[in-house]
């Protein structure tokens, strides 16, 4: 059984160790009280132990998954992944302990892949030593040498990281394939493999990988994107559902928003309201938000724009990017609080912070001329494929439809089915029933969306 001591705990028993002292004066006693001194001294440097074992504060509540929605951050339930820096990554795949990411080749990249997973192996790895022999035989049994000629290799120990963390790299030329100059083509791949900090049995594994000509990958800038990819996993306490009750009910906002994503989640919805309220008492601004959310659809509660913009307001005047984006709208759906002014500003401001809703809403806004806002297609064009992808499926669908159509961009039919499958994929209607029209179809021709999303 593990001790947990608070805070609070902790400095009430410092300020009585002196009491687990045996008194200098009693001179000689007797064995029995000399034993019940020895057991309380023992007792006491056990408490002392644990105390001075706490982390501080901070250190504490990084150990736990934030509820915070942040723009560039993937929360899962056994890590945070910031998403690889620069434009043109898009989210293609997300569960509670995957992740991955793809940037289609351009003018100056080679396609690229960025992949995070938390995974349960077969058997339990408790060294470094033990994760470094699991990789080898993983990539051994995963690489296909009739197609795949593994030209460079290195894996060693990721001592730098202060974790049991293991680092390859591997380049391979994929016999399969050849590019415009008739030559396979190649492909380097960066990883890292670390036991959680947390749970050992769960490992944790990032790759980047990219595919391009022998003369064109395997550049510093890669390999400096990977480091930096890897830097942005941080693992937290894989805690899920009701795994938050307990640290709800010790008064954790966190764990309370939590709690509550999750009641909502099982349509408990009476209870998650409660718990939000709490978390909102205590200033959470994702808190703030759900409740506006909720009074603004109806959901949880009876629907209410006027209180809706009550809760949205206090966490954007926090210059919170979600809350921003819901609050304008707010102003430019509900008809009760309906007003384009505040509208167009919050919705600039979140666009301006990174909020995807924010972004697709002023793409729709430039592109359609909406909430009085000139229309301006190139700029609408521009923010929509921001929120695209950030994996906004209503973005996706409408930057499927500018690419078919060549509205404030060039067409181009295969970038403009790739949004399109992202966007249904994600259960986005409209995208879904574009595909089954195509796919029924007799005609090559390809799908084509509206230009006008829905």
């Amino acid at each position: 059984m593990k001790l947990y001591f608070s805070p609070k705990a902790c400095s009430q028993l410092f300020y009585r160790m002196h009491k687990c002292r045996p008194n200098p004066m009693d001179g000689h006693q007797p064995a029995s009280k000399a034993a019940y001194h020895v057991n309380t001294m023992k007792t006491c440097l056990a408490t002392l132990i644990a105390c001075l074992a706490l982390p501080p504060l901070a250190a504490l509540a990084q150990t736990h998954a934030p509820a915070e929605d942040k723009p560039g951050r993937v929360v899962l339930v056994p890590m945070s992944v910031e998403r690889p820096t620069g434009p043109g990554w898009a989210l293609v795949r997300r569960t509670d302990t995957d992740l991955t990411l793809l940037h289609p080749a351009d003018r100056t990249h080679n396609s690229m892949v960025a992949i995070v997973s938390g995974k349960v192996p077969a058997k339990r790895l408790r060294s470094t030593k033990e994760l470094t022999d699991q990789l080898r035989q993983d990539l051994k049994e995963k690489t296909d040498p009739k197609r795949f000629e593994v030209v460079k290799e290195d894996i060693h120990p990721d001592i730098a990281s202060g974790r049991k963390c293991v680092r390859y790299r591997q380049q391979a030329r994929d016999l399969a394939t050849a590019g415009a100059d008739g030559k396979a083509q190649m492909i380097e791949l960066h990883g890292q493999v670390c036991l959680h900090p947390a749970d050992e049995g769960i490992v944790l594994a990032a790759t980047l990988s990219e595919r391009g000509s022998a003369d064109t990958i395997g550049k510093q800038s890669f390999t400096e994107l990977a480091e930096r990819f890897f830097n942005g996993v941080h693992p937290h306490a894989p805690l899920k559902g009701k795994d938050w009750q307990s640290l709800a009910e010790q008064g954790d906002a966190n764990a309370q928003v939590w709690l509550a994503r999750h009641l909502l989640l099982t349509n408990e919805l009476e209870e998650a309201v409660v718990w939000l309220g709490k978390a909102a008492e205590r200033g959470h601004v994702e808190a703030l938000t759900l409740l506006g959310l909720s009074y603004l659809t109806g959901r949880a509660v009876t629907r209410s724009p006027e209180d809706a913009v009550k809760w949205l307001r206090q966490a954007a005047e926090k210059n919170y990017p979600k809350a921003e984006g819901l609050l304008g709208l707010a102003y430019f759906t509900a008809a009760e609080v309906r007003n384009e002014e505040e509208s167009r500003r919050w919705v600039r401001k979140a666009a301006a912070d990174g909020d995807p809703l924010g972004q697709t809403l002023l793409g729709e806004f430039l592109l359609f001329g909406r909430a009085g806002m000139e229309k301006n297609t190139a700029e609408g064009v521009a923010w929509a494929r921001k929120a695209a992808e950030q994996g906004d499926a209503r973005a996706q669908y409408m930057l499927a439809g500018l690419l078919a159509n060549g509205v404030g961009t060039e067409k181009n039919f295969i970038e403009s089915r790739f949004w399109l499958e992202l966007s249904a994929a994600q259960g986005h209607a409209d995208a879904r029933k574009t595909l089954e029209q195509a796919r029924g179809a007799s005609t090559t021709k390809p799908a084509t969306p509206p230009v006008e999303s829905k």
